[in-house]
C-alpha cells in the first residue's frame, strides 16, 4: 500500500523539501570542518615546533647547566607543550564533530529517500520472545522502523527508544512526547549536537553501562577499612619528609627505607581489592565518563515544552548538576590510570599511597552522586528517543501527531500509508477499524498490498502510542494493545510445524483479546478502565492446512475475538471466509484489486483500498508472468503482497 505526495495548494508557500535542507546543511557542515582542519595543521606544526625547542632546553640544561633561568625556560616550554597538546585535542574534536554533523545530514537524505544503504546498520536489540508485534510489523532490523528512526548513538538512547517502540505509554505521557517531539523537529542544530555528542563518544554497550550503574549503587569498599584510610593520611607526609631530608644530606638511608618498606606492608594485602574496585569503576574509553559534554547541551537544552524542562530539571537535582559531577568523575577516572605506567604508579603508590587517595575520592563522589547516575543516563535515553521521533516528523511535515481518544471505540485514520515506503510511492487510503463486535475483512489477489494495509495500521499505531509522529493526514484511535498474526513461522528447534506455529500465535492473540479487564467495557461499547482495547491485525491466518478445515478453524477464531470486544482486520484470499451468517453481519469487507495487461503486458496495481470482497484473483496470470507458465517468459521478479 503506498501514496503519492500531494502538490501544495494554491495560494499556499511552499514547504522546504527535507532532502534539499538536508544537503544544503551537509555543505554547510563540510565547510566548517574544512575550516577547522586548516586551524588543526596550524597547531600540529605548532606542538612539533614546542616539543623540538622543550627537547633542545632539555639537553642544553644537562649537558650546559644553565642555571635556574634554563629551568624556568624549560619548565615554560613544558607548560606550552601541554596547552597546545590540549588546543589541539579540542581543535580535532571539533573537526571530528563538524563532519558527524554533515554525515548525520546526508543520512537524513537516505532516510526520507528510503535509501537503507545510506544509512548505518541498524543495531540489533533483545527482542522478547513471543512479543505481540516486534517480528511482524518489522521493527527491527534491515529496512525496518528501527533502521528508519534509529538514529541514537548511546546504548541508553537505543535502549529507550526500543523500549518506547515495544509498549504504548499512558495517554498523559504521549501527550507530553507529542508537544517535545513537535518542538524538537525545528531545532535542527541542536538535534544535529545531540547526534554528533553521541557519536562521539563511540558509546558503550547496555551491558557495560549496567556494569557501571551496579557499581554506582553498590557500599564503598574502604567505607569499612579506617585503618587503610587512617594509613593514607600519617604515611604519605612521613615518606616524603624521610626523602627530603635524604635528599639534603641530614638523614640516612635507612630513614627513607623503613617508612617506604611500612607503606608496602600497608599496600600488598589490599592491593587485589583495589584493582578489582578500580576495575569496577572504569566504565572503559567510551564508557559513562564521556556522557559530560552530552549532559552540558541536554543541561542548556533551548527548548521550552514540559518533557524538556523535566529532563533539565533531572539532571540538575542534588547539590551538584550531572554534568559537573560527570566532569569530576572523568578526572578521577583519569587519575586511575596511572596503573597502567607501572614506572609512575609504583612510586606514587609506595610514596603517597596513591590508589587509596584516588579510591577514596571515587567512593565520595559514589555517596553523593551515584544513585543519580542511572536517572542522568535515562534522561540521555529519553533525549535521544525524542530526537529520533523528532526526526520522523522533520523529515515528513506531511505526517501528523495522532489523536488518542479514550472515549472513540474505533480506529479511523484518513490518507494512512506506511512508515517504512518512500513518500513516492506510498499510496495512502482511508481505513477504520471497529467497533467492536465487528472486524475489517480485507481481500484481494496477490501483491494487491493486503498485508501491506495491516502492517500501515499496526506501525502506525505502535508510532502514534510511542509519541512520535504517523503517515497519515490525520489518525484517531482508542488506547490499543497491538496484537499481530503476519509472519509465522516454523521451528525445528522446538519441533513446531507451520501450522501449529500458526496456532500458537492465534491462541496468543485470542488470550490477549479475552484478558480479563478488558473485555467487559468493550464489549459494552464503553471506553475499557482495565487496560488498553486490543487491536488484532491478522494475515491471511492459518496457512498450512486444506482450505475446508481452515476455513471452520478461522471462523471460530474469529467468534471468539468478536465476543472479546476487540477491534481488528484480517487479511485473506478466502472469499468465502465470511459467508457463515452470524460473520457475514460483522464483516466490513473492503478489498484491493488490479488492472490486467493484454498479452504479455504485466498486472498494475493502484493499492487502492475500495468497498465490498474482491471480484479477481491473479494467481495463474503471476505464474505466466514469472516463467513458470505455458512456456511464455515474462518479468522475473515479484515485487510485493
Amino acid at each position: 500500500m503506498t501514496s503519492r505526495t500531494e502538490p501544495a495548494s494554491p495560494g499556499t508557500e511552499p514547504v522546504e523539501q527535507p532532502a534539499a535542507r538536508y544537503a544544503d546543511r551537509a555543505r554547510r557542515f563540510d565547510g566548517e570542518a574544512a575550516g577547522r582542519a586548516g586551524v588543526v595543521r596550524s597547531l600540529e606544526r605548532l606542538r612539533l615546533l614546542v616539543f623540538v625547542a622543550t627537547g633542545v632546553g632539555a639537553w642544553l640544561l644537562v649537558s650546559q647547566g644553565r642555571g635556574q633561568t634554563a629551568w624556568l625556560l624549560v619548565a615554560a616550554a613544558v607548560v606550552a607543550f601541554a596547552i597546545v597538546v590540549a588546543r589541539h585535542r579540542a581543535a580535532r574534536r571539533r573537526v571530528r564533530r563538524a563532519q558527524l554533523m554533515a554525515d548525520f545530514n546526508r543520512e537524513g537524505i537516505a532516510r526520507v529517500e528510503r535509501r537503507w544503504s545510506g544509512l548505518p546498520r541498524p543495531f540489533s536489540p533483545p527482542v522478547p520472545r513471543n512479543h505481540d508485534y516486534a517480528d511482524d510489523l518489522d521493527l527491527h532490523g534491515r529496512a525496518s522502523l528501527l533502521h528508519l528512526a534509529g538514529i541514537c548513538g548511546t546504548a541508553p538512547g537505543r535502549s529507550t527508544l526500543w523500549s518506547w517502540l515495544l509498549a504504548p505509554a499512558d495517554p498523559e505521557t504521549i501527550a507530553l512526547r507529542q508537544e517535545a517531539v513537535r518542538e524538537m523537529a525545528g531545532a535542527f542544530d541542536y538535534r544535529d549536537r545531540i547526534a554528533a555528542e553521541a557519536r562521539l563518544m563511540n558509546s558503550d554497550s547496555m551491558e557495560r553501562v549496567e556494569d557501571f550503574l551496579r557499581w554506582c549503587e553498590s557500599p564503598g569498599w574502604l567505607s569499612g577499612r579506617t585503618w587503610l584510610r587512617s594509613a593514607a593520611v600519617l604515611l604519605p607526609p612521613v615518606n616524603l619528609g624521610a626523602i627530603i631530608l635524604y635528599s639534603l644530606g641530614m638523614a640516612p638511608t635507612a630513614a627513607v627505607a623503613w617508612p617506604l618498606l611500612v607503606s608496602a606492608l600497608v599496600m600488598a594485602p589490599a592491593w587485589k581489592a583495589i584493582s578489582r574496585a578500580f576495575s569496577e569503576a572504569d566504565d572503559g574509553e567510551s564508557g559513562v565518563r564521556h556522557y559530560g559534554s552530552l549532559l552540558v547541551l541536554l543541561a542548556d537544552a533551548p527548548l521550552d515544552s514540559r518533557y524538556a524542562a523535566d529532563l533539565r530539571q533531572r539532571l540538575g537535582a542534588g547539590t551538584r548538576p550531572a554534568p559537573r559531577e560527570i566532569a569530576t568523575l572523568r578526572r578521577l577516572l583519569d587519575m586511575a590510570e596511572v596503573r597502567r605506567s607501572p614506572l609512575f604508579h609504583l612510586p606514587l603508590s609506595l610514596i603517597l599511597l596513591w590508589d587509596v587517595h584516588v579510591l577514596a575520592a571515587l567512593e565520595r563522589w559514589k555517596q553523593r552522586s551515584g544513585a543519580r547516575v542511572r536517572t542522568w543516563l535515562d534522561v540521555v535515553g529519553e533525549a535521544e528517543g525524542l530526537a529520533a521521533l523528532a526526526a520522523l516528523a522533520a523529515d515528513h511535515p506531511d505526517w501528523t501527531m495522532p489523536t488518542l481518544d479514550a472515549e472513540a471505540t474505533t480506529l479511523r485514520g484518513r490518507a494512512l500509508g506506511h512508515p517504512l515506503l518512500a513518500p513516492e510511492l506510498c499510496v495512502r487510503n482511508d481505513v477504520e477499524v471497529g467497533p467492536a463486535g465487528s472486524f475489517l475483512l480485507v481481500t484481494g489477489s496477490n501483491m494487491s498490498g493486503k498485508s501491506t494495509l495491516v502492517k500501515a495500521v499496526g506501525l502506525n499505531v505502535v508510532l502514534g502510542q510511542a509519541g512520535g509522529p504517523v503517515c497519515a493526514e490525520a489518525l484517531r484511535i482508542p488506547p490499543l494493545r497491538v496484537v499481530t498474526s503476519i509472519h509465522v513461522t516454523d521451528s525445528l528447534a522446538d519441533g513446531v510445524s507451520f501450522f501449529m506455529a500458526g496456532l500458537n500465535r492465534l491462541k496468543q492473540v485470542v488470550d490477549a483479546a479475552e484478558t480479563p479487564g478488558t473485555r467487559e467495557g468493550a464489549r459494552a461499547g464503553q471506553p475499557v478502565s482495565g487496560g488498553p482495547r486490543v487491536l488484532y491485525l491478522l494475515d491471511e491466518i492459518l496457512q498450512g492446512t486444506n482450505s475446508a478445515e481452515r476455513r471452520i478453524a478461522a471462523r471460530t477464531v474469529l467468534r471468539r475475538l468478536l465476543r472479546s470486544g476487540a477491534i481488528g482486520a484480517v487479511t485473506t484470499h478466502d472469499l468465502s471466509l465470511a459467508d457463515a451468517e452470524d460473520l457475514n453481519v460483522r464483516a466490513v469487507p473492503v478489498h484491493l484489486t488490479e488492472s490486467v495487461g493484454d498479452g504479455n503486458e504485466g498486472l498494475t496495481f493502484d493499492y487502492r483500498l475500495r468497498t465490498g470482497i474482491a471480484t479477481s484473483t491473479n494467481a495463474l496470470r503471476l505464474l505466466q508472468l514469472a516463467g513458470l507458465g505455458d512456456g511464455r517468459r515474462g518479468p522475473s521478479g515479484i515485487a510485493r503482497e
